[in-house]
């Protein structure tokens, strides 16, 4: 009896290597991939803006980014006390302007410089809903907890998106001619816009993604988190109580897909191998005054130094 769909996924035609440079922007759900990326020492730069979940939001940022553009502060809105920006998270947020400009340009011009010499761009799209600021009429990121008589939800336009990633692309090929791009839809549903509503919103997102990738497959790939998680694994058991965001053993039953399909053959040895050293460093003894505390100690070292040896882009300390 057959209890679960055996979803076959392509390899990517452009397999990522333990030299690869990185740019993940998206939901929630391209954190959690990249914090994983970032776990196994890849170079990898998440989410310059903070979390971001709609396709214009990521492209605004994106086209920020190809251009350095710097924020002002009239670009900055006041409340409780603090300075926010509107296409930034609330971790950027602060009492002090200058600094909060300051940190957001800085974060900008890192995320220039990486764009320009990355090798992949990872784009996680959570939400076709987006929210117009109406005293600028400009969409947003984050609303700040502002009163929403400010904002109108809107639902986004798969062709209008098209077009706007078309010009977007068309001049990060200009400045990256060898960058490959990643897009995943994210498997987190948005209960609070309603089901039937997160439902049509992630089919504008699908639509949106295969008429991207459709046009070339050679520097595009369409890494299918979505249906892994929705279709594959489709039990609440994978989710946390929320019943909404993926768990941790989803998380992991992901990123073993992504690593099949999407990295190279020395780079799956090279990930086996860390493994056995996170398994080791992610142990808590529980007697740290014991002999085979000490033991478990040098086993940590030994194994830094050998990983050390055997792959020289890590420095384990």
């Amino acid at each position: 009896m057959k209890l679960q769909l055996d979803y076959q996924i392509p390899p990517s035609n452009n397999l990522i290597n333990t030299s690869s440079s990185i740019v993940s922007i998206g939901s929630c759900f391209a954190e959690n991939m990249a914090q994983k990326l970032l776990t196994y020492q890849f170079k990898t730069l998440l989410n310059p803006n903070g979390i971001v979940f709609n396709p214009h939001a990521i492209i605004t940022q994106l086209n920020q980014y190809l251009l350095n553009n710097k924020i002002t502060a009239n670009e900055l809105i006041s409340n409780d006390g603090l300075w926010h920006s509107l296409l930034h998270h609330g971790s950027f947020s602060g009492t002090d302007k200058e600094l909060v400009i300051e940190q957001i340009n800085q974060s900008t011009l890192l995320a220039h410089e990486t764009l320009k010499n990355a090798n992949y761009l990872m784009i996680t799209f959570g939400s076709a809903w987006v929210y117009k600021y109406l005293p600028t009429q400009v969409f947003v990121s984050n609303n700040h907890k502002l009163d929403g008589k400010l904002f109108e939800k809107l639902l986004l336009n798969a062709a209008d998106l098209k077009t706007e990633f078309d010009l977007f692309y068309e001049k990060l090929k200009q400045v990256n001619p060898k960058i490959k791009l990643v897009f995943t839809v994210s498997p987190v549903r948005y209960i609070r816009d309603g089901l039937y509503e997160n439902n049509v919103s992630k089919a504008i997102l699908h639509q949106l993604v295969y008429n991207i990738v459709k046009q070339n497959n050679a520097d595009f790939y369409y890494f299918p988190a979505y249906e892994i998680v929705i279709d594959e694994l489709r039990d609440y058991r994978f989710f946390k109580q929320d019943l909404v965001h993926p768990n941790h053993l989803a998380i992991d039953y992901v990123w073993q897909k992504f690593v099949d399909a999407c990295m190279d053959e020395n780079t799956k040895k090279f990930i086996l191998d860390f493994e056995k050293y996170l398994l080791l460093v992610n142990h808590k003894p529980l007697h740290t005054e014991s002999l085979s505390y000490q033991k478990y100690l040098d086993q940590i070292v030994n194994l830094q130094q050998q990983l050390n040896t055997k792959y020289s882009f890590i420095n384990l300390k």
